[in-house]
């Protein structure tokens, strides 16, 4: 069964929270190829949001190669999505690690400063 959260208060926006939890549990693999997502009302009714919410976030999905919905059926993961969300997954970090780098040469931190502050980031999330 898929385990989503929405935070109501949350700066993020539902559709978006519902989008990025459905994606992990892809790359963890507790949603497999193949696999039916939950209905549109059903998770809506489950998540106390509207049904356009959910809409937006399968479409979004559907939009990124992550999932295909077929008419009257349902939305079902496609096949090899692992390798597209790792993809969009490494430019975010690209991005992310640009923005960082040109903020560390600013602060003039010394890049083995940087190293350290990554490494322990990872360890205590993870």
């Amino acid at each position: 069964m898929l385990n989503i959260v929405v935070a109501i208060q949350s700066s993020i926006p539902a559709y978006e929270q519902i989008k990025e939890q459905i994606k992990a549990a892809v790359m963890s693999g507790e949603i497999k190829a193949g696999e039916m997502l939950p209905s549109v009302r059903g998770l809506a009714r489950e998540l106390k949001v509207s049904n356009i919410t959910t809409i937006r976030a399968y479409s979004d999905l559907e939009n990124e190669g992550i999932v295909n919905t077929v008419q009257g059926r349902g939305c079902f993961v496609n096949a090899l999505p692992i390798d597209v969300i790792k993809e969009q997954y490494l430019k975010e970090i690209d991005t992310n690690l640009d923005n960082i780098v040109k903020k560390g040469i600013e602060a003039k931190i010394p890049l083995s400063e940087l190293i350290l502050k990554l490494e322990n980031k990872y360890n205590e999330l993870n």
